[in-house]
């Protein structure tokens, strides 16, 4: 009965359009009412213990690098630099695209923003060179997706703080997967551009002196992520320390080297931090007690019972966990998804050998697929909003991609080295 009100309450607030976040807390509240087996004090204390962690930090101070990046100029540097290396191949401007995404993806470490900085640059110049609009806003939308799985990522530190794992260790495991999802993108970009648009512009190949000038006018915007991943991984500074680095290094680039970052942007692009942490930080706050409750009610081991009743064979069982994280990723947000998620499934993938660290990669990729599918698809909404597409348009030319990108979820799934090998090295 007490899981038949958590789930219900939830279930019909979020139909009747009540904010996820919100949704969350009155539901743990009409749960522990009925329930009686803990005082609803437990609700301010667990919300106050979830957000009084300094790894937790780094995301409001990650989002305020990302937009201070966003403003500053350095997609332009980027992308010029993706141009003058890839450009000149046939679906050259579609490659430059992928590889601008992984480039900022590497700066930002969040999918809309890495939509928003690239598709506003990318998008109208890929139309100049024929490409249909739609075709060009789910290139950069499946692109973006790279933002969450190439670190620095949001949602990799939510996980990180939420299952008590490495941020550090998380950080390198998605180094391969997401260059990885970057290669596959270009080559399902490449087979769809050969037989759909054969009339598109192919841009002369650029001089190595041309080259040499695009890598060194981004010669700082592309030395960030070797500074703050580098300091991560050589132990001099913390996640949250290296996210203090990125606000610092981002502002002296945008405000005072570039100078692209105006007197009138900084009100925006505070207004804009303050409303984007404070909705990840509620939603942290209110989906960790969801999810105490949750573990109180050992729901962790009443799936783990179920699975094997149901089957003997682990890749059976982790073919399911993967279906149910990518019908979840198409409906809820990703950072509900992973702290409400993440404590009940870590002890279920650990039960048939899974380690946090990969597991947590399989959830941002589940995640990831989440950002390019309706009926949220948040990188499609923002694409839309750059290109002036609808978004429905946007969602059927990203439908190869979210192929794609499913298949890439189950390779790294099913082959924990991929993901693995960087951390292992390390230690």
């Amino acid at each position: 009965m007490v899981l038949l009100i958590l789930f219900g309450s939830f279930i019909i607030l979020m139909l009747v359009g009540v904010p996820i976040a919100f949704a969350l807390g009155i539901s743990s509240v009409l749960t522990l009412l009925f329930s009686a087996k803990m005082p609803l004090t437990m609700i301010i204390q667990g919300m106050y213990s979830s957000l009084d962690a300094y790894a937790l930090l780094a995301v409001p101070l990650f989002i305020l690098a990302g937009l201070l990046m966003e403003y500053g100029g350095l997609s332009r540097h980027l992308i010029n630099v993706a141009k003058a290396f890839v450009g000149h191949f046939k679906g050259g401007l579609a490659a430059a695209a992928i590889l601008a995404c992984t480039f900022f993806a590497a700066l930002s470490g969040s999918g809309p923003a890495t939509v928003a900085a690239i598709g506003g640059l990318m998008i109208p110049a890929m139309v100049k060179d024929r490409y249909d609009a739609s075709f060009a806003s789910g290139i950069i939308a499946s692109g973006g997706t790279l933002g969450i799985i190439i670190p620095p990522s949001i949602p990799l530190v939510i996980y990180g703080v939420t299952t008590n794992t490495s941020i550090g260790d998380l950080f390198m495991a998605g180094v391969i997967p997401g260059l990885l999802i970057a290669v596959v993108l270009w080559f399902f970009s490449y087979i769809i551009i050969k037989r759909k648009y054969p009339n598109i512009i192919i841009h002369e190949k650029a001089t190595w002196k041309e080259r040499w000038k695009a890598l060194n006018e981004a010669k700082l915007t592309l030395l960030m992520p070797i500074i703050v991943l580098g300091g991560i991984y050589g132990g001099i500074f913390t996640p949250t320390e290296a996210a203090g680095v990125a606000v610092l290094y981002s502002t002296i680039l945008g405000a005072l080297i570039y100078r692209e970052i105006k007197w009138r942007h900084w009100m925006e692009i505070f207004e804009k931090a303050i409303l984007i942490s404070g909705i990840a930080l509620v939603i942290v706050a209110t989906a960790s007690t969801y999810g105490r409750i949750l573990i109180l009610e050992n729901v962790p081991s009443m799936i783990i019972n179920f699975l094997i009743a149901l089957t003997d064979q682990g890749w059976i069982i982790i073919t399911v966990i993967l279906i149910f994280l990518i019908f979840v990723g198409m409906f809820m947000e990703t950072l509900s998804m992973i702290i409400l998620l993440s404590p009940i499934l870590v002890p279920v993938v650990a039960h048939f050998g899974i380690e946090p660290i990969h597991f947590g990669i399989i959830m941002i990729l589940a995640a990831e697929i989440g950002f390019i599918t309706p009926p949220v698809g948040d990188n499609l909404n923002v694409a839309a909003a750059v290109s002036g597409e609808s978004f429905e348009r946007v969602s059927i030319a990203t439908f190869p991609f979210t192929l794609a990108l499913i298949l890439m979820l189950f390779v790294i799934a099913f082959f924990p080295s991929i993901s693995m090998i960087l951390p292992d090295l390390i230690k």
